[in-house]
């Protein structure tokens, strides 16, 4: 550009301003292209939360167990944000703690600490009540409060809840290596997808609820082939002691050889039945508090064997998932029914620890016996019984006696063959 005659090096800046070029106004060529860039950048990550969205939304759709949902959605939702590690944690309720289910990029270190914290003893626990949170540097935070994620290296956090039909089921965060600030549409996704995943999770819960009822229907009909075979059976049985009964009285030994016979052709057809249900015995008891379960079990076999047991219960673990707490529950009464039936014992002592690992050991004071043996036999339904269910539990059943030493029946669930709740 040619500066007018009457222009000084001393006024170039008045110059440039008044006779500024057309293509650097508001409508010029070069605003239009920064424009032009802006909105192919807004195109860009509308695109990117329209993909993570459609991807998160096809995994939530299909069939998985609550773990595969949690994890699944958590690389999702990190591959989205950025984030350098996570956490998904569900919310027992009425004992108002928080379990992590999952996780990526956090150490076990800090897993073994907060894998059960109450609500208000970190930040995750805490959104539950108080909604989203974010911080975007730890290092500027002045209140004197442990960070436990800080310690790992983590300087920003942002925490979600998990929302089913607008009830708060639990929490899922991120966890960033740097100083990031997330945009406000990116905390508005990430809030519709925890609600995405809270539906799911419920639906999931509902599905094995239907399971149980299932079930349910399975355990009447199996109460109505009691009634129809044993129940029947037996009531021959007493009609059959009571004749015998009465030729024994009356001396008449003809009768009793006739009698004879039948009670024995009627115990072995009974005791065929019972053994055919024992095998195929397959009822579940609907989900919940595995504790008072425990207590009701051990209280039935107090009053129907006259043995004292004490229970020893340990550990602030999540709860069993029902399939689990079931099969658990079920192996404890197999336990109880054989110290009941063959250890003559003084009495029972059950410890259950449920912590990361779950443990259920039952022990008696009876005369024992050689394991090997016994798991040998054919005859020995109930510990045959017991080592199929720990088989379908994925646990691993130990069981240790000795001749007038007792015995101890130990189950064993680690935390990998754990299901969520």
């Amino acid at each position: 550009m040619n500066l007018p005659r009457s222009a000084t090096p001393g006024k170039r800046t008045s110059l440039r301003t008044s006779n500024r070029s057309p293509a650097d106004g508001p409508d010029g060529p070069a605003a239009l292209a920064r424009r032009v860039r802006e909105q192919a950048a807004l195109l860009d990550a509308q695109g990117e939360q329209m993909a993570a969205l459609q991807d998160i939304t096809a995994l939530l759709a299909g069939q998985h167990t609550i773990e595969e949902l949690c994890r699944g959605f958590l690389r999702r939702v990190m591959r989205y944000a950025g984030a350098d590690g996570g956490t998904v944690r569900t919310l027992d309720r009425p004992r108002d703690n928080v379990h992590i289910v999952v996780h990526e990029g956090i150490s076990e270190q800090l897993i073994d600490e907060e894998h059960c914290m109450k609500t208000d003893a970190c930040l995750c626990g805490e959104a539950i009540n108080d909604g989203v949170i974010v911080i975007q540097d730890f290092r500027k935070l002045n209140t004197g409060r442990r960070y436990r994620c800080q310690e790992e290296g983590f300087v920003s956090l942002a925490v979600f809840q998990i929302v089913a039909r607008e009830a708060v089921i639990g929490s899922f965060s991120l966890h960033f290596a740097r100083q990031h600030d997330l945009a406000a549409d990116a905390l508005r996704l990430l809030e519709t997808l925890g609600c995405n995943l809270g539906i799911s999770i419920d639906n999931q819960r509902l599905i094995a609820l239907e399971k149980e009822v299932a079930v349910a229907q399975e355990r009447s009909l199996m109460a109505q082939g009691l009634h129809d075979s044993i129940a029947q059976g037996l009531n021959l049985l007493n009609l059959h002691a009571q004749m015998l009964e009465d030729s024994v009285r009356r001396d008449n030994l003809a009768e009793v050889a006739e009698v004879v016979p039948l009670l024995r052709a009627g115990v072995e057809e009974s005791y065929r039945d019972v053994r055919e249900l024992l095998l195929n015995f397959r009822t579940r008891w609907p989900g919940g508090d595995v504790d008072a379960k425990v207590r009701d079990v051990l209280g039935k076999f107090e009053q129907q064997s006259g043995l004292p047991c004490k229970l020893d219960m340990r550990g602030r673990g999540a709860p069993l998932a029902p399939e689990q707490q079931l099969q658990v529950l079920f192996i404890l009464q197999e336990a109880l029914s054989n110290i009941r039936k063959h250890a003559q014992a003084g009495g029972v002592d059950v410890r259950i620890d449920n912590g990361r690992d779950f443990t259920l050991r039952v022990r008696d004071d009876g005369r024992g016996f050689a394991p090997a043996l016994l798991l040998e036999s054919d005859e020995h339904v109930g510990l045959s019984i017991m080592r199929e269910r720990a088989l379908r539990l994925g646990a691993q059943l130990d069981i240790s006696s000795a001749p007038g030493a007792g015995a101890t029946v130990s189950l064993l669930l680690r935390r990998e063959g754990r299901l969520v709740a």
